[in-house]
């Protein structure tokens, strides 16, 4: 004989039924990869993108960030970002009101919390904190240091058990006049490290 008959062959439902268990298992194994966010876990890393702040629009920006697990879903974070914005033909402005020109700048120190859902490898998260910004005298106004609020939103993609990449934006703003021209925009992507599993 040179092959099963029509008739011992698997009909095609069973086959069909065979496939989707199949991926029903790969996909739980996949489910089964260790997740990022634990209880005790650390998490250190950094971003680089563009950032967009009203009156100096566009410009590149950085972020670094430390997280620590309080819970499985719930991270504290603390994160230092900064922007410059030198490419627009107005960004070259005053500083503090004065004649002497500087590009503008801010850095933010921001600590907060981060709400995290596994979804297989990839992970969607949500944050929120205060932050004190720091400014150069954006527009004319006179530089020094504001009291506001941060939000952020990202995306993490689980590379390996120690290796995260991420996505991130993040908005932030001041709660009353300010060096700071508010809202201030940041667009990042980079990586970051995690241990004490």
């Amino acid at each position: 004989m040179l092959g099963p008959s029509a008739r011992q062959r698997a009909p095609r439902g069973t086959r069909s039924a065979y496939v989707l268990r199949m991926a029903t298992m790969l996909s739980i194994a996949g489910a089964a990869w260790p997740a990022v966010a634990a209880e005790g876990q650390w998490q250190a890393g950094g971003r680089a993108g563009v950032a967009w702040l009203s009156s100096a629009r566009w410009g590149p920006a950085a972020n670094a960030f430390l997280r620590y697990g309080l819970a499985d879903p719930l991270d504290l974070d603390v994160d230092i970002s900064g922007s410059l914005h030198p490419f627009q033909p107005d960004a070259k402005m005053a500083a503090g009101g004065g004649s002497e020109l500087s590009t503008p700048w801010v850095i933010v120190f921001s600590p907060g919390l981060v709400y995290r859902w596994d979804v297989l490898q990839w992970m969607p998260y949500v944050g929120a904190g205060p932050g004190v910004y720091v400014s150069d005298g954006v527009a004319g106004r006179d530089a020094g240091a504001q009291f506001g609020v941060s939000g952020r939103v990202g995306l993490e993609y689980l590379l390996s058990r120690d290796v995260v990449l991420s996505m991130q934006a993040s908005t932030f703003f001041v709660l009353s006049e300010s060096p700071v021209p508010a809202p201030w925009v940041q667009l990042t992507a980079g990586a970051s490290y995690a241990w004490g599993w």
